[in-house]
């Protein structure tokens, strides 16, 4: 099991070997020397960042720390952004609710339903968020990597198509930082096998 230092100095040294042939794939491609350069800069970072990255469920991380807050703020915010900005999904809510034969205004059952189903995802979420992430749980697993590794495609195809610097991440370099996030999860896994 590392600590910080072996997983950081782990993911550096794979991270230099990732840009190079992230250079050498892209030039090898097609790809000009700039194109190539700004792929090998993505993909060392994504590899040294995701070799840090599976321990963002240990209990004395930042990240973990904060995540209470932002809990609170996401669902507290995300009741006033339904009932303010759509309220037809609330009116669906409680249009749900008429079916089992309660009586009402819709937007009012729905809103009901938002405040009783908010209440209880604050009273009981530290709970559940402490049991879906309890240190080397689903973060230090396959499945994440492959997960972290599609969800990073998808994000940096999505980002290629604002074009400027991040064109250069379309199609198979995409593929190629998404395959980087993948390898710097496995080097954390591989230092933690020790």
């Amino acid at each position: 099991m590392g600590d910080f230092k072996e997983h950081y100095e782990a993911g550096k040294s794979v991270a230099v070997l990732a840009a190079v042939a992230g250079l050498l794939f892209t030039l090898n491609g097609g790809g000009d020397f700039g194109e190539g350069v700004i792929v090998a800069a993505g993909i060392g970072a994504v590899v040294l960042a995701t070799s840090l990255l599976p321990d963002i469920d240990h209990q004395a991380s930042k990240p973990r720390q904060a995540a209470g807050r932002v809990g609170i703020v996401t669902v507290v915010g995300g009741i006033l952004g339904l009932v303010i900005f759509v309220p037809d999904i609330v009116d669906q809510l409680g249009l749900i609710v008429t079916t089992f034969g309660i009586t009402g205004n819709p937007s009012s059952l729905g809103f009901g339903v938002l405040v009783v189903g908010g209440s209880i995802l604050l009273a009981s979420g530290g709970e559940m968020f402490d049991s879906l992430t309890t240190h080397r749980g689903f973060t230090h697993s396959v499945p994440f990597v492959v997960f972290l590794g599609v969800v990073t495609i998808l994000v940096t195809w999505h980002l290629s198509s604002y074009g400027g610097i991040f064109a250069v991440f379309a199609g198979q370099n995409g593929v190629l930082v998404g395959v980087a996030a993948a390898i710097g999860t496995l080097v954390h896994l591989g230092v933690d096998s020790k």
